[in-house]
């Protein structure tokens, strides 16, 4: 679909993402903010009035800097992507932050700081663009020569060069916007009215498409929310005063109905987790998220099922604060409920806010019950797409990979590491879905050949897949069902069609073993090692008959566990074999600290056979494999010199196409392989 295809762009566009992870990096301080003033609401409720001075004032202070922190992180990403200097970059970025903001007198009133988001994020991006490009000049290029004073002078010199050039781009375009003002009338140019009902709903679908990017649009878009709040302070202080009409826009209208729970009604959203989810994952996150939803915090779910660049969830996020903010309008304006007569904390929780803002009138709680059923049935179509798809992450990884592990922007990985990229999943999903429709997953076996009787002793397990027209295809399919985290439910498919076919197997020859390729997220699952022995202990096999092949990319993952599991399933009977030898990085140092019963040689060490080199490199992967008393396994074996030079080593055992390909089930039987019938080599 082109609306997936364009969010799956924006997903990886590396600057738009940037932007996103920055906001999320500072999501620390935010909730800090939120914490003191909800700390200060409770101190003013109890009379703590010091206390709750102290503590309001720390949160706004906190707040104030979120927009410098802001800047400091896009400052260090760019220059990590630009390869500049990171502290002339961090620096510049800061000071012109400053100053531009002085300029342009984007000060908070509170601190005397710049406290403008579109600000922080330009100028970062600015100033990193210009020294990026002076570094190409000769006099603020640096060379590898240079001493430390040389280095410092060009670093210096390309600050003060950018800075300059940006302060004169902003002097200018700050004479232009003082002459525009004079000649042009302010009332001509559209602004969105704070008491009007169709630039209020402008003004939420507004944020809530800013938020679809990851930039919180109530920071953004604060003038606006700014202005609301002083002309509804003159409103109800008119209203006290000389009996005035209320108006229905308020600043707490957004807060306490169309922010039920943060921007988007995120209350709704987490009950709806809560309530639905299949996947572990969304309950916990909901169970995390709910309580700061309680009090309107937002960030958690945002980030964590995801809203950002999610062209499946982006719909409900800005359809239910849209239709809520119909409803509400329209209950205030025909009576059902009265107007807000009070200005209350945003953070005040739901049911308890829109009974106490519409002055003790249980309407307003009513209302905004309703609004959080609603919006709980308005994402729940959207949402078990989600659950299904399994598009989603834990909160608790965003947690532990972003929050508190690392305090820079990952640039070698990718930037959407934490936000999923849609266009992958939703890719790997259809194709999934057309597999099965178009056919069927089946089991081939290739036989492994014991050269000392030339006799097969068992048979590697590999699957396929078979179309309509019985074409067998190859396993292109396993990144799809990998990405979606469907590994475990492949494996454990291919565990169970493999055993019930052993149970034919053992029946001609009782010695037959299997091997069978287990995935690193099915092999560190809980329970494997349980549920391995129940599908055995439950069928005809013994543990001796099953053979598990693991890989580097598992043992990297997690050394303990899999040392823990191989001496469970060893334990058992079941034996491991180490797969691909001398494909990875790491494969001596895995010999040493693993104990195999088996060892399948690569066959890319099988290629290189042609040569004296390949020859002797061979030899040692041999030797290094017969020294942990492992039995030897060499695959891809095809032409008649590589084995006669594989069997003057000792080896014992073959896997390639010199004797078998891989064959079907009912193959194996009519050629009479499970038999004791010596092999030829009938395939090469």
């Amino acid at each position: 679909m082109p609306m997936f295809k364009k969010m799956s762009y924006l997903s990886a566009n590396k600057y738009l993402v940037a932007v996103s992870n920055v906001f999320l990096m500072a999501l620390p301080l935010v909730l800090i903010s939120t914490f003191c003033e909800l700390v200060a609401v409770v101190c003013d409720y109890f009379n703590f009035n010091d206390l709750g001075q102290t503590v309001h004032y720390v949160g706004q202070t906190t707040g104030i800097m979120i927009p410098i922190l802001v800047n400091f992180y896009l400052a260090t990403y760019l220059s990590a992507v630009k390869r500049v200097p990171k502290g002339t970059v961090i620096a510049t970025s800061l000071t012109v932050f400053f100053i531009v903001s002085y300029q342009w007198n984007l000060i908070s009133p509170l601190i005397p700081l710049p406290n403008n988001f579109p600000i922080s994020l330009l100028t970062a991006y600015v100033s990193c663009e210009i020294i990026a490009k002076l570094k190409n000049i000769r006099v603020f290029k640096i060379k590898s020569d240079d001493s430390f004073i040389d280095i410092s002078m060009s670093m210096l010199a390309g600050s003060i060069a950018t800075i300059s050039m940006v302060l004169s781009i902003s002097f200018l375009f700050r004479k232009i916007f003082e002459q525009a003002s004079t000649l042009i009338s302010w009332s001509l140019i559209p602004r969105l009215d704070p008491t009007s009902f169709f630039d209020g709903l402008i003004y939420e679908v507004l944020r809530g498409l800013l938020w679809s990017i990851g930039i919180n649009g109530h920071n953004i878009l604060h003038t606006y929310k700014t202005e609301l709040y002083n002309v509804t302070m003159v409103n109800i202080t008119e209203w006290h005063n000389f009996g005035a009409d209320l108006n229905i826009l308020s600043t707490n209208f957004y807060d306490f109905f169309t922010g039920i729970g943060g921007s988007g009604n995120m209350l709704s959203l987490a009950l709806c987790m809560l309530f639905f989810a299949k996947s572990k994952g969304y309950k916990i996150l909901a169970k995390a998220a709910l309580l700061l939803c309680l009090f309107n915090v937002n960030e958690p779910i945002l980030y964590g099922v995801p809203i950002i660049f999610n062209p499946v969830m982006i719909i409900p996020f800005l359809l239910v604060p849209a239709v809520s903010f119909v409803i509400a309008y329209g209950a205030i304006y025909i009576g059902i409920v009265p107007h807000l007569t009070e200005v209350h904390s945003w953070l005040m929780p739901p049911i308890i806010s829109g009974y106490v803002a519409t002055g003790g009138s249980i309407a307003g709680a009513i209302l905004q019950l309703l609004l959080i059923v609603l919006g709980i049935v308005i994402y729940l179509p959207f949402f078990r797409l989600m659950d299904k798809r399994s598009l989603g992450i834990g909160v608790s990884d965003i947690f532990s990979n972003r929050l508190f592990t690392s305090d820079e922007i990952e640039v070698k990985t990718r930037l959407t590491s934490f936000i999923p990229s849609l266009h992958n999943n939703l890719t790997a999903q259809r194709e999934i879905e057309k597999l099965q429709t178009e056919g069927e997953f089946i089991l081939y076996f290739q036989p492994q050949v014991d050269i000392k009787n030339n006799k097969v002793s068992g048979c590697e397990v590999l699957i396929r897949f078979r179309n309509h027209q019985g074409q067998i295809l190859p396993p292109t399919f396993i990144p799809a069902f990998n990405q979606l985290g469907l590994m475990p439910e492949l494996d454990l498919w291919v565990l169970d069609k493999a055993i019930k076919a052993a149970e034919r197997f053992i029946v001609v020859n009782p010695n037959f073993k299997l091997s069978i390729n287990i995935s690193p997220d099915t092999v560190l699952s809980k329970n494997f090692v349980n549920t391995l022995k129940n599908r055995i202990i439950d069928s005809s096999l013994s543990f001796c008959h099953i053979e598990l092949e693991f890989t580097e990319e598992l043992l990297i993952l997690d050394e303990a566990k899999v040392t823990q599991v191989m001496s469970q399933l060893q334990h058992l009977g079941i034996s491991v074999a180490l797969d691909d030898f001398g494909t990875g990085y790491s494969s001596l140092a895995y010999l040493s600290r693993f104990e195999f019963n088996k060892v399948k040689i690569d066959r890319s060490l099988v290629l290189n056979l042609d040569s004296q080199r390949g020859k002797e490199l061979f030899k040692i992967a041999v030797q290094l494999g017969k020294i942990t008393q492992a039995d030897i396994v060499v695959e891809g074996v095809e032409q008649q010199a590589e084995l006669d030079f594989i069997a003057s080593l000792g080896v014992r055992y073959i896997q390639g196409f010199y004797f078998y390909k891989p064959m079907a089930e009912d193959e194996l039987f009519q050629r009479g392989l499970l038999t004791s019938q010596q092999c030829e080599a009938v395939d090469n």
